[in-house]
């Protein structure tokens, strides 16, 4: 049974593997007590069921397992901020983990760029009042 669940799940069909267990619960006579866990997964369901849309992910090609959620955690978070010796304040450690973000989605150049104009600007917000001026001799030696 847990088979066919599983692949009604899969398939889109979240709403009648709801109403299947309610039924089934319910034919096969529950006591209250015994029917609460079943009740607390069925309430689960139906609060995620806009989520549970696993045949669009599926036909999409997107991954549904959460082990792939894991293994991207482990791998952007766990694996750099818990080595030996560090110690992260929860501002710092976000402020790291959105810069790797940038950094493995290769918009480094682009976000350097975006931060220099802004601190230029915090830093010097009158500067277009000043006229460019020519220098009679190179700056650099």
């Amino acid at each position: 049974m847990m088979e066919l669940v599983v692949l009604a799940l899969l398939s889109g069909m979240s709403e009648g593997v709801v109403n299947g267990l309610e039924a089934v619960a319910v034919e096969v006579g529950l006591s209250r007590s015994r029917r609460r866990p079943l009740t607390k997964i069925c309430n689960s369901l139906r609060r995620h069921q806009a989520r549970m849309r696993y045949h669009e992910y599926l036909a999409a090609g997107y991954p549904i397992a959460s082990g792939v959620v894991a293994g991207a955690c482990r791998q952007g978070v766990k694996d750099r901020m818990e080595r030996a010796g560090m110690h992260w304040t929860l501002p710092g450690a976000q402020a790291l983990l959105r810069l790797r973000c940038v950094a493995l989605h290769g918009e480094w150049e682009a976000f350097m760029n975006y931060h220099i104009q802004q601190e230029t600007a915090r830093l010097y917000p009158h500067a277009e009042l000043v006229e460019p001026t020519a220098w009679p001799f190179p700056l650099a030696a």
